[in-house]
């Protein structure tokens, strides 16, 4: 279901989270963890995943007038910083949990943010014809597709021919010290923490184990290959915590 700024503002009625392609468990995991998601993830991450964002969002060389899909889009994080980088760009935040995308909506409110949309729909059946944006990102949110390779291929189908996408993603290229530590504050730090602040310790038993059992960067890679993407690009952050990747159609 789709709403635009442009012509009203989103509410219960208009807005309904989907499970149609998407986990449900997920779903209705991100919808009652919504309201402390934002304040969690300045505090997991004390602000670096600011500068990852930025860096993404830099590395697809926005111009005005693109239209650019925030897949997995949440509160809305990427989308505003895709507007500051480039005030004349168009994005379409996209998301099966409805309550975050109804956040989203009114921190773009606060922002004065009007050139966006938002849909609430499965990564794995994206509801827009083919090659319709010039762009796509995806921040920490492919580990929740439901069926990764299906989600990768319809990234693929919506973009124009020789447009290109940014995913960020935890990913175990690390070194072993690096690696222990963080799987150390994972499960010690942010697992309980995340449990106690926003009372739902099976959230964050969830986010914490997928983040540990992602594939590699090197299977990843394979994976967008095999989506149909022609050049790939990886660029490892923060002592390879994270991963940036660029993938061109």
């Amino acid at each position: 279901m789709t709403t635009s700024r442009a012509d009203t503002q989103p509410n219960s009625a208009q807005l309904t989270s989907v499970y149609d392609g998407a986990n449900p468990r997920v779903v209705e995991m991100f919808d009652r963890i919504s309201g402390t998601y934002d304040r969690l993830n300045r505090l997991f991450s004390l602000g670096v995943d600011r500068v990852w964002r930025k860096s993404a969002v830099r590395a697809l060389q926005l111009k005005p007038g693109m239209r650019v899909l925030d897949c997995s889009a949440g509160t809305g994080d990427m989308s505003f910083e895709a507007h500051r980088q480039c005030p004349g760009v168009y994005t379409t935040l996209y998301d099966p949990a409805a309550t975050m995308l109804e956040l989203a909506d009114a921190k773009a409110k606060k922002l004065g943010i009007t050139t966006y949309d938002l849909t609430c729909g499965s990564a794995e059946k994206i509801s827009v014809a083919d090659e319709q944006y010039d762009r796509y990102m995806v921040a920490f949110g492919i580990r929740n597709f439901r069926d990764l390779g299906l989600g990768l291929r319809e990234l693929h189908r919506i973009l124009k021919p020789g447009g290109c996408g940014v995913i960020l993603e935890f990913t175990p290229d690390r070194s072993a010290v690096i690696d222990r530590l963080f799987r150390a504050y994972m499960w010690w730090v942010m697992r309980p923490l995340g449990g106690m602040v926003s009372n739902d310790r099976e959230a964050y038993r969830y986010l914490a184990e997928t983040i540990q059992r992602f594939p590699s960067s090197t299977r990843l890679l394979e994976m967008y290959h095999e989506a149909g993407f022609s050049r790939v690009e990886a660029v490892p952050l923060s002592l390879g915590i994270a991963t940036r990747f660029l993938l061109t159609k």
